[in-house]
């Protein structure tokens, strides 16, 4: 086995392991709560861990020469990195449109399907990576700029809007630097970055010492700012 591959092997290995350490705790914290909802952050956010690990078997295990490097594979990814993105843009829309929620449930199968449809019958991983990687960018900046606003306005205590903040950038990234950057040199940066988002992740929602409330509770007023609607 050459170095390159030793070292991208090593380095999707580190990935799982943190990454499933990261989204066993944040569920942790998740199921304590006294009021669970699938909507509430640190349950979103362990599904992106857990998604990133699994994600990254399939890498150890190509790179291992166990399965091969193909079409299949990028397909399965894709849909893995599903799990990941719709409960977060289910999230983004909870936030940001709460006065049509009747219609979430609709707007997230539809996205589903999109995804599906792209993933399974994409006829090249070029086509597959521009159709979906949008919605990446889309759920992540509008996460981002929700939590600049609670950050900024030091509504919803009950997480570190700043770490979010600070952690959201480096996840996109790793998300879509990981193919073109993987026959480089540079093919251990998206490692690099998703590292540091696991590894800061946690501490948005540990010790904060502020009582867990609904985000509705807590809306600004008719000020032209964001509308926030979900309970957390």
């Amino acid at each position: 086995m050459q170095l390159g591959t030793e070292l991208v092997l090593f380095s999707s290995t580190t990935i799982v392991i943190i990454s499933a350490i990261v989204g066993i705790y944040l569920f942790k914290i998740w199921y304590r709560q006294k009021t669970r909802l699938i909507t509430d952050l640190p349950l979103v956010f362990t599904l992106m861990a857990l998604s990133q690990a699994f994600q990254n078997v399939i890498v150890v295990l190509q790179n291992a020469g166990l399965i091969d490097d193909s079409l299949v594979f990028l397909r399965i990814r894709s849909l893995i990195i599903a799990c990941s993105i719709i409960p977060l843009f289910g999230a983004v829309i909870q936030i940001w449109l709460p006065k049509i929620q009747r219609y979430h449930t609709r707007i997230l199968a539809s996205v589903s399907a999109y995804w599906a449809v792209i993933a399974i019958f994409g006829p090249t991983s070029a086509f597959i990576m521009t159709l979906t990687i949008p919605l990446i960018l889309i759920s992540g900046i509008m996460m981002m700029v929700t939590f600049i606003v609670t950050w900024k306005t030091g509504r919803l205590k009950e997480i570190r809007s700043g770490v979010v903040v600070f952690t959201i950038p480096f996840a996109m990234a790793s998300q879509i630097l990981r193919v073109p950057l993987l026959g480089t040199s540079l093919f251990y940066l998206p490692d690099l970055l998703l590292v540091m988002t696991l590894l800061f992740m946690p501490f948005a929602f540990v010790n904060t010492g502020v009582r867990k409330k609904p985000l509705d509770a807590i809306a600004p007023d008719n000020t032209g700012q964001i509308e926030l609607a979900v309970e957390y």
